[in-house]
């Protein structure tokens, strides 16, 4: 009963630890440039749905990833949701 808590969390599988390197390292430029420069020149062509659609996937990246850290260990599928924004940016 007590060994779980002096032995600690149980480790990461390898396929949730290669996911959530993934997921930060396109983090690390996905912010200068998608958050700040992307998000102002979205409407410059209009208030179109493609550019209401580039916002919400560039604000929902970083908080999915977020998503993903926290619940890495409770609820180890939850480390694929960033890709539902990834997918679509590249598939364009």
């Amino acid at each position: 009963m007590f060994e779980e808590s002096f032995i600690g969390p149980a480790p990461l599988r390898a396929e949730v630890r290669i996911m959530l390197t993934v997921w930060l390292v396109i983090l690390i430029p996905w912010v200068p440039f998608f958050t700040v420069m992307g998000t102002g020149m979205a409407f410059e062509g209009g208030y179109t749905l493609g550019a209401y659609l580039f916002v919400f996937q560039v604000w929902a990246y970083p908080a999915l990833v977020g998503l993903a850290y926290y619940f890495r260990r409770r609820k180890p599928g939850l480390v694929w949701p960033p890709a539902l924004v990834i997918v679509p940016m590249i598939l364009q």
